[in-house]
């Protein structure tokens, strides 16, 4: 006999209970409003309208939604399910933007590597903090070169498929399970744990035929991922109500539905190179753009930056990337620049407003806030346009206040946009 006190076991109130919170995700899933985003989500990324979708990303501010619920699932596999359902509902309740209620349970599969197989130490630091520090492995590139080794590959699709199945057993007959397959590439993060900041930088001057070594070592590598997983056929679509990084959804036409063999062409795809923010255009072109772009080009649709300022990269390297449908415009871009670069073109503006207006202000000063969107739709006028909340960590003890912003971006859109 099984112990019922296995946190792996799911007893039958708990599927009872999962069941429940699955017919209720789903009551709004069907809803004619949810039906409206979805099809705008549709039409904005296939460039089928100008009409801006607008998100605010909770992760990092999650903790703050902590009080409003406590678990009620024990084992570990129904806590994660209950919390899937959980973080859907806050989202509806408290932010209410234009993030679609899914109709659908999501599984991700990751696939990457070990960057040089280096194991790197991160030590997070003392207090409530996100803040960390590494230890770097490589102190000197041409000293420590020999440490750069072959990168391990990895990937979590049979676990993946395990859990969708676990899923599937509980909730399947009511929501869909399904699996989908986000890539993503970081080759300036990964060279920065390695070595740092400073390191990274001088050693494109002090040895720069070795850093292209490093650089064609580590995009190869890249480029091995993406052929084993598809060659061992673990590519599944992102083209549906599905996170792509940095705010955004993978909804889409434009990318095939039905397939055998899905293949790296068929997907979304994801890369940024927020490290080399301090590097001219001239360096960042020679030492990382062609790395990157050999492995972005495996992607069917590629969205691309974080926070990095990709107006002073975008002549000479960032439109270059051929396959590109959506840009970051971080706070530290040249908003109007980029307007006109991409207006008229079938590349989204991709909006990611100055954070501290709900992140650090005590008092949400709305005029100011009302002010900084103003810009932003002005200076992204006959674009695509999207608007991606992000890297906000604190609401400052108001759980509203998200709501309270989607509600004043949109008096803006409404003032300044349509």
């Amino acid at each position: 006999m099984p112990d019922k006190t296995d946190k792996n076991i799911i007893e039958q109130w708990e599927r009872d209970y999962l069941r429940e919170l699955a017919k209720k995700q789903l009551e709004i899933a069907n809803s004619e409003e949810m039906q409206k985003k979805e099809a705008l989500w549709y039409a904005h990324n296939d460039y089928k309208t100008r009409e801006p979708v607008v998100t605010l990303e909770r992760g990092t501010f999650n903790r703050e939604f902590e009080h409003l619920w406590q678990p009620k699932c024990r084992s570990e596999t129904a806590k994660n399910i209950e919390y899937h359902f959980h973080s859907n509902m806050v989202q509806y309740e408290y932010i209410h933007d234009d993030t679609v209620m899914p109709k659908i349970f999501t599984v991700g599969i990751w696939a990457g590597l070990k960057p040089f197989n280096i194991d790197v130490r991160r030590e997070r630091t003392i207090g409530e903090t996100f803040a960390y520090k590494l230890d770097y492995p490589v102190k000197d590139l041409e000293t420590d070169f020999n440490k750069l080794k072959k990168s391990p590959l990895y990937c979590n699709f049979n676990d993946a498929v395990n859990y969708k199945d676990t899923v599937e057993d509980i909730i399947g007959d009511i929501i869909p399970v399904k699996i989908a397959f986000s890539p993503y590439c970081g080759l300036a993060n990964n060279i920065y744990c390695i070595m740092g900041l400073e390191t990274m930088m001088t050693s494109m001057y002090d040895c720069p035929e070795l850093f292209h070594k490093m650089m064609t070592m580590l995009s190869d590598d890249y480029i091995e991922v993406w052929d084993f997983a598809e060659k061992n056929n673990f590519i599944r679509p992102n083209n549906f109500n599905v996170g792509v990084a940095q705010g955004t959804y993978g909804f889409t036409n434009c990318l095939p539905v039905n397939k055998d063999n899905y293949k790296m062409g068929d997907v979304w795809g994801y890369i940024d190179s927020q490290e080399t923010s301090e590097i001219s255009p001239d360096m960042y072109h020679e030492f990382f753009f062609p790395y990157y772009k050999k492995v972005s080009e495996k992607f069917g649709r590629l969205n691309y930056g974080c926070c990095e300022s990709v107006s002073a990269l975008w002549e000479k390297s960032v439109s270059q990337y051929e396959n590109l449908s959506k840009v970051s415009i971080s706070p530290w871009c040249d908003e109007e620049y980029i307007g006109e670069k991409l207006r008229g073109k079938n590349i989204t503006y991709h909006r990611k407003p100055f954070p501290n207006f709900l992140a650090i202000d005590k008092e949400f000063d709305e005029k100011a806030f009302s002010e900084h969107i103003e810009k932003t739709l002005k200076a992204a006028r006959g674009c695509f346009f999207e608007l991606s909340y992000r890297d906000v960590y604190s609401l400052q003890g108001d759980i509203y206040r998200g709501k309270k912003v989607y509600e004043i971006i949109q008096k803006c859109i409404d003032k300044f946009w349509r």
